[in-house]
């Protein structure tokens, strides 16, 4: 008899074709003593349709309980299930990351044009669904989102059993979440976690689901959670290049992942959730005027030490130089919540007019001592009453949140952290990424994910000549503003110097910025750079930016055209000073660089920028006319052009002109400038 986890291995290893072809036969043969519904499977899995294969492959998962049984004897499944370990886990290391995270090599045949993608998270605490749209290269854009407080947890304190109140809460969120899918024409997916993972009752609430929503459930192990939520953070902000700590704390257990350009370096998870330890010490449920001991807390702490210096995390953690620290999941949202409140609305944060300040677009983030801060007040408010009174604090959250608070604290105590990134996405976008991976040769996430989340906005409102347009605009703002770091002065004190005073992360803003601008056409041509500003501004898909990052593209955009910064616009002073004076060269330089393509013809190739006797001058190369094979027309552009050079002299503090010139005006003019520059 053919071993089950040997077909996973050949597949990964073949390939989508051979391999499934070995999955065929590993299946045929394997159907002869374990009856026919495997063997449907594979040949469905063989017909490489892309609906059908991913949701068979994890209905045969789910089905193959009995076959699982058979293979390692009763009582080693049982075992091995009960820590979330399933068929396709058989001959593989259950720590073996390369094995988790690539393990999902299906059919990679995708479907021409988009298609719609939702995930949902079952959760110890609540249950969650993302429902994406994806195109044919696999990005994919935000399109709802729907979450239900189910406490799926909740009635077991060591999450053994799943209630049948919470398991009538789940089946009604659940058809819930389906018909919104079916509405949207949603391919779904659902993973459980620790609830189901740990219940000796799971197979009877899969079935469930099954018979009564018509629904599939894949139960995931610890570290694929681990591993699929590392992806999910990657999704959302730009640490592809960064060795990084995932912290993810749910309701049953708590997720560790350190990882590197994508790839997952160590993952385990720890049975420490904020349900689970507010049921055993914290008397969950209680009234809400019962008083929290300090004898509560003090046990508390104590359990997660010795899980946690068990578990041998700590000194895997600290055995790796990690990067940076990363949160996510509700509990570490609402801690952050709960200090972005304190912070913004503290006297500390109203600058002398009472107006607010810039710590209102504060990163998404909070250092270890703003967390003591937080888990002080929580744990100083001795009853849920007080607690659900905390500003910031929602208050679904207040019966859970001293056991998460508490088990974040001592988390950031043993490891070393300082300070931590809060990420908005986490496991269930991560089983979108690992769906798409299924379906997409060479599927490469995350790894841009500012500039795919840039273009991914521009695309969804541009025409195709705008887009066009607004990336050629970029690329001259790229020249302008390279030109310029070129002609530094070296003078700190100047302005002038773009050298000194812009980096490459303010030429990206810029080239952003630029890309973005025509956005607002959407809306109307009249005052579009406002409607761009509203649409930069309020949206949720500029992933990999920060509060202020998101600001300043919104500001590039809006003084674009028409008025330019002033510190009259309460949006602009309400930005450090230093920024406002970034914003303002972006601001010089992008107006000139939109300018010069005002016919959305890509008129002009380049631009180019020299320094003559403390002057700039601009030289722009013409784009060649393919139907005369000469030099294209471009005198509008530069007359517009022109009309953006006082703005721009003010700023820089020279003066400016532009010049038509071809390649031999180009090298005389550099020739000229390296002279200059050695006789200086």
């Amino acid at each position: 008899m053919i071993c089950a986890g040997s077909f996973v291995r050949a597949r990964d290893i073949l390939g989508s074709t051979r391999g499934e072809f070995f999955c065929y036969t590993a299946f045929t043969s394997l159907r002869s003593a374990h009856g026919s519904s495997t063997y449907g499977y594979a040949r469905l899995m063989k017909t490489g349709n892309f609906s059908s294969s991913i949701s068979l492959k994890r209905t045969a998962r789910n089905n193959q309980a009995p076959l699982f049984a058979k293979i390692v004897g009763s009582a080693e499944a049982d075992r091995l299930t009960e820590n979330g370990i399933g068929v396709e886990d058989l001959d593989a290391d259950p720590l073996s990351l390369n094995q988790v995270s690539s393990r999902k090599n299906g059919s990679k045949s995708a479907q021409k044009g988009d298609m719609i993608l939702a995930a949902v998270d079952m959760g110890t605490n609540s249950f969650h669904m993302v429902v994406v749209r994806a195109d044919s290269q696999g990005r994919f854009q935000l399109m709802d989102t729907e979450k239900e407080d189910v406490r799926l947890g909740s009635g077991s304190p060591d999450l053994s059993v799943i209630t049948p109140d919470a398991e009538s809460r789940a089946l009604a969120a659940l058809k819930r979440f389906k018909i919104l899918a079916e509405t949207r024409k949603a391919e779904m997916r659902l993973v459980a976690t620790s609830a189901v993972r740990e219940a000796r009752n799971r197979r009877t609430f899969v079935r469930r689901v099954r018979d009564t929503v018509g629904l599939e459930v894949e139960v995931l192990a610890g570290t694929e959670e681990a591993c699929l939520i590392y992806q999910g953070v990657l999704q959302a902000l730009p640490v592809y290049d960064k060795t990084i700590l995932v912290v993810d704390i749910g309701g049953g257990s708590t997720e560790f992942v350190l990882g590197h350009e994508g790839k997952p370096i160590y993952a385990t998870s720890l049975k420490l959730g904020h349900i689970r330890l507010s049921q055993q010490f914290l008397s969950l449920g209680s009234s809400k005027k019962d008083e929290l001991k300090k004898e509560q807390i003090d046990e508390l702490r104590r359990h997660i030490r010795v899980i946690l210096a068990d578990s041998g995390v700590i000194d895997k953690v600290q055995a790796t130089d990690f990067e940076v620290a990363v949160g996510s999941s509700g509990t570490i949202e609402s801690i952050e919540q709960m200090i972005h409140h304190t912070v913004t609305t503290s006297s500390d944060s109203q600058d002398v007019d009472g107006q607010p300040n810039a710590n209102l677009l504060r990163d998404r983030e909070f250092t270890a001592d703003e967390l003591n801060q937080v888990v002080k007040k929580i744990c100083k408010a001795k009853n849920l009453e007080q607690r659900m009174k905390i500003p910031g604090l929602p208050e679904k959250r207040a019966d859970v949140i001293v056991a998460g608070a508490v088990l974040l604290e001592e988390i950031f105590l043993a490891m070393g952290i300082k300070k931590i990134m809060v990420s908005p996405y986490a496991l269930r976008e991560g089983v979108i990424v690992d769906t798409l991976a299924e379906i997409f040769e060479n599927y490469k996430p995350g790894f841009n994910i500012r500039k795919t989340s840039i273009l991914n906005l521009a695309l969804k409102f541009n025409t195709d000549r705008r887009m066009e347009s607004a990336q050629h605009s970029a690329s001259l703002a790229k020249d302008i503003l390279a030109g310029l770091q070129m002609c530094s002065t070296g003078t700190k004190e100047c302005v002038s110097d773009v050298a000194l005073f812009l980096n490459k992360g303010d030429a990206d803003l810029l080239e952003a910025a630029t890309i973005l601008h025509y956005v607002g056409m959407f809306i109307n041509h009249k005052s579009y750079h406002k409607h761009s500003y509203y649409l930069i501004k309020n949206n949720e898909h500029l992933l990999g930016y920060s509060p202020m990052e998101i600001e300043i593209l919104a500001l590039l955009v809006r003084y674009h055209r028409k008025k330019v910064p002033s510190s009259k616009d309460e949006d602009f002073a309400k930005l450090p000073e230093e920024v406002q004076k970034k914003v303002r060269a972006m601001c010089a330089v992008m107006r000139v660089a939109v300018a010069l393509d005002r016919c959305d013809s890509s008129a002009i190739r380049h631009a180019h920028i020299f320094q003559q006797s403390g002057s700039i001058l601009l030289a722009v190369v013409p784009a060649t006319d393919p139907a005369t094979g000469k030099a294209r027309d471009v005198s509008l552009e530069v007359w517009a052009a022109q009309q953006e050079l006082p703005y721009f002299e003010k700023i820089f503090k020279r003066q400016a002109s532009i010049i038509v010139a071809d390649e031999h005006d180009l090298e005389a003019l550099s020739v000229e400038a390296k002279s200059a520059s050695l006789s200086s």
